[in-house]
């Protein structure tokens, strides 16, 4: 059997433990990892809960680490056209070869796993053997139940909190906030997004509780923006306890959201790195880069990829938008069915030329059937296939004279980079199913 194939049929396999579901608890994840030799214990780790900028907010902290040549491994989900996007250590993906191994080496022990505590435990196996210093960890739902919660870190990272996975972390924001505060140890210093005032509650009920000092955004650090356009955004950094002049930086994410995420994820670094370098951050964020988030694919014409998938996110995104160009998009969209769409759609009714509904090859992609009355009578058009959305959009831009969005999953727009020339393989593994 050639490696490629052994990949494919082991991955094949793994996917199917999703048939596992959600298995909510830590007890299987610290049993297989004890059997392992607890490999989650040999590195320092910062772990990152939240609803939205979670995952940019992990690159930023990881980046930061690497340019102060730090051996560092970065965990995140979901991965948009490779599997191996989920496990990086030193810049690199992990190879085919080294997840088949990874595979084979945790199967006596995996027959209860779920899909995404398998892979939560390749990338420990992962981080040890390569000798990490630091591994980056992103939650993949929720935080006190999270595979990832079998570590204490050097610091817990909370990002903004809305409502999402509301079947999952309760109904309200206090619950899910409840949720992703579990990822909080005794001792152990916490950085936050702004946030709701329901959610700021429960993360300082919970941080009293453990003993913890927090630092949040617009308190204890803030930000200011200078400059924003399509290559990022320009501001000015500081920070209460630091004996440092405001730092004047530049990161290619755009959008305003991200001046909170990059204080988040600096405030984070320099917590737990005192020796930090000044040019080093500078260069650090220069080099942040990250698929998916307010992604400018083309300028000519303008085409931008977001995974915003829940209101607070196509917020963000709207404002974001207003502020780098006066022109009104075209959007191609697709969503998973437990996501609330009727929110997310309204939040573009008055602001888009068109809106363009689709169905990503996904087995959780709500349906045009599944829309409910009120959803489909602002839609302009019904096109099943994504790419034929894609073609569709683009084809309206060019046109009007306006510039396509495409957005609402992560799904959608893997296989939207898959048509581009995207690498892809195993696109379509998800947690939540």
């Amino acid at each position: 059997m050639t490696e490629t194939k052994k990949y494919k049929e082991l991955i094949n396999e793994l996917y199917r433990k999703r048939t596992n579901g959600i298995k909510f608890g830590l007890e299987r994840v610290f049993s297989v990892l004890e059997k392992l030799g607890n490999p989650h214990q040999s590195f320092k780790s910062i772990h990152i809960a939240g609803t939205n900028g979670k995952g940019s907010v992990s690159k930023i902290i990881y980046t930061l680490l690497r340019t102060h040549g730090l051996n560092t491994g970065l965990f995140t989900s979901p991965h948009l056209t490779r599997f191996t996007e989920r496990i990086i250590v030193n810049d690199r993906e992990i190879s085919e070869d080294e997840v088949v191994r990874l595979i084979e080496k945790i199967k006596p022990f995996a027959e209860e796993l779920t899909f995404f505590e398998y892979v939560t435990i390749m990338a420990f196996l992962y981080f040890k053997e390569k000798n990490i210093e630091y591994a980056v960890l992103e939650t993949g739902m929720g935080g006190r139940l999270d595979a990832t919660n079998v570590v204490t870190p050097v610091i817990s990272v909370i990002t903004s909190i809305g409502l999402d996975h509301q079947d999952f972390l309760g109904a309200d924001i206090s619950s899910i906030a409840r949720e992703k505060a579990g990822i909080i140890k005794k001792g152990v210093p916490v950085v936050t997004s702004k946030q709701n005032p329901y959610a700021e509650q429960e993360i300082y009920k919970k941080a009293s509780e453990l003993g913890c000092s927090v630092f949040t955004y617009g308190k204890e650090f803030s930000a200011e923006l200078k400059s924003i356009d399509l290559d990022g955004i320009s501001f000015v950094f500081q920070a209460s306890g630091f004996k440092i002049q405001p730092l004047a930086l530049f990161l290619p994410l755009t959008g305003h959201h991200q001046l909170e995420n990059a204080s988040v994820g600096l405030k984070a670094f320099m917590s737990v790195y005192p020796q930090w370098n000044e040019n080093f951050i500078k260069e650090g964020l220069k080099n942040v880069r990250l698929q998916g988030r307010l992604e400018v694919v083309s300028k000519q014409p303008l085409i931008i990829f977001d995974i915003a998938h829940n209101p607070p996110a196509a917020e963000a995104l709207v404002k974001s938008l207003k502020a780098l160009t006066d022109e009104r998009p075209v959007i191609v969209f697709g969503m998973m069915r437990d996501k609330d769409v009727s929110g997310f759609i309204d939040c573009f009714k008055t602001y888009a030329h068109k809106i363009i509904f689709t169905v990503p090859h996904y087995e959780r992609a709500i349906t045009y059937e599944e829309l409910n009355q009120n959803c489909t009578s602002m839609i302009d058009f019904f096109v099943p296939n994504p790419t034929e959305a894609f073609k569709k959009g683009l084809s309206i831009c060019k046109n009007n004279h306006k510039f396509l969005l495409c957005t609402g999953s992560t799904y959608l727009i893997g296989e939207l980079k898959e048509y581009l020339g995207e690498k892809t393989l195993h696109r379509r593994l998800g947690e939540l199913t």
